[in-house]
């Protein structure tokens, strides 16, 4: 087994059994399992496992896994929970084959991983930034259908039809 395969299953290990809210607290517990690696080399694997910041029930910033896909139920899906926090929504605009989503500064990351979280069918995906989610949807896509869809991830989530 090669020092990365090792290295990211102690990082997936860590992520799931830890509440981590910074890559320096990241950065010391993978050395005190005898990974020596730099800031970048974490901030890359980080990406490469598609960890995402979110906020916990108390409103704290902390890092999350992605929820393992194969343990979705293909034939019935239970409804998502609605989190207990703000995402900090603003406002929604359209335009053409695009749902720009403005959010406070520092929401954006938690709000498109909620997105992610929860599959559209008219999303074919999202980008975020500090205070900008970008949704590229399906061409001709129901706008109703994606309305009610935000509305029941997002809190307080409004757009114009």
């Amino acid at each position: 087994m090669s020092s990365k395969k090792n290295r990211l299953d102690v990082l997936r290990y860590l992520l799931s059994n830890k509440r981590f809210d910074n890559q320096i607290e990241l950065l010391r517990d993978l050395r005190a399992q005898g990974f020596d690696v730099a800031q970048p080399t974490l901030s890359r694997d980080l990406h490469y496992l598609k960890v995402s910041k979110v906020y916990d029930e108390e409103g704290h910033s902390v890092y999350s896994l992605p929820q393992d896909v194969s343990s979705r139920s293909i034939t019935v899906r239970k409804p998502k929970k609605r989190i207990n926090h703000d995402l900090g929504f603003l406002k929604a605009v359209f335009s053409d084959n695009l749902l720009l989503i403005k959010t406070l500064h520092g929401y954006a990351s938690s709000m498109a991983a909620e997105i992610d979280n929860n599959p559209i069918p008219e999303v074919l995906g999202s980008l975020a930034g500090d205070d900008t989610v970008l949704l590229v949807l399906k061409e001709k896509c129901d706008r109703d259908i994606l309305i009610a869809q935000l509305e029941r991830i997002i809190p307080h989530f409004y757009c114009r039809r």
